[in-house]
């Protein structure tokens, strides 16, 4: 059975590259990767008020603090100016 299932995926990419190919020839273009949207935690920083990137020392504030394990008096020393 895996055998069965490896065989019609493989058809599958194939037929999928064929229609990507006959595509190009016509001009259109083919997309087929995904737009991904925010994340939660994007959401979730939004909602809470803070304005910075999920990369940025500023958004280590409340919830977020904790879960990387920063907080009152545990040794970030950061502060916004």
């Amino acid at each position: 059975m895996p055998e069965l299932i490896q065989t019609f995926k493989a058809m599958q990419k194939t037929e999928e590259e064929k229609r990507k190919f006959l595509a190009s020839l016509q001009g259109i273009k083919w997309e087929d990767e995904v737009q991904e949207g925010p994340t939660f935690e994007d959401v979730q920083r939004k909602a809470m008020g803070i304005d910075a990137d999920q990369n940025d020392i500023v958004s280590l504030q409340g919830d977020f603090a904790s879960q990387a394990g920063f907080g009152i008096g545990m040794g970030i020393g950061y502060s916004k100016g």
